[in-house]
């Protein structure tokens, strides 16, 4: 793919995301945090929802993000390939990443109201949109992988 076809698609990505997230509702925020660290979610994911997202390189099961739905009334909408982490063999496998991370973002909807927490690969986009109090959606664009595992 060369560089202009690039562009284009990511371009085309972004005002999907924009396009979707004016249908849902309004934004939500995404924020860098300091703490906690992408060691201590790993550590405490059953304190959470935890779900991997598994986008890799061909047949590769490196996660290409992890989320940690904080537990309660709260929802966060995603997509289909989200699989919900329930093993410790499962939860090793999503935070082996095959690129670099994002650092820890928390996910915030209505007032600043904590969602969850949300590592991915640098290359991806993410946006959010709250649905209600008590729901946000998570719109997740995955970057084009090449190469191999």
């Amino acid at each position: 793919m060369n560089v202009r076809m690039f562009g284009l698609w990511m371009l085309m990505v972004a005002a999907l995301g924009v396009v979707l997230s004016g249908c849902v509702g309004s934004p939500g925020k995404i924020r860098k945090v300091d703490s906690p660290t992408e060691q201590q979610l790993r550590a405490d994911w059953k304190n959470y929802h935890t779900f991997c997202l598994r986008s890799g390189y061909g047949v590769s099961t490196a996660g290409s993000a992890i989320l940690f739905q904080v537990k309660g009334d709260k929802t966060i909408q995603k997509g289909s390939d989200w699989q919900e982490v329930t093993d410790e063999k499962t939860a090793a496998g999503c935070a082996n990443f095959s690129t670099r991370t994002s650092p820890v973002m928390s996910l915030l909807g209505e007032n600043d109201e904590k969602f969850g927490y949300l590592i991915f690969e640098w290359r991806d986009s993410v946006s959010v949109a709250v649905i209600d109090s008590k729901t946000i959606g998570l719109i997740y664009n995955s970057a084009p992988k090449t190469g191999g595992p």
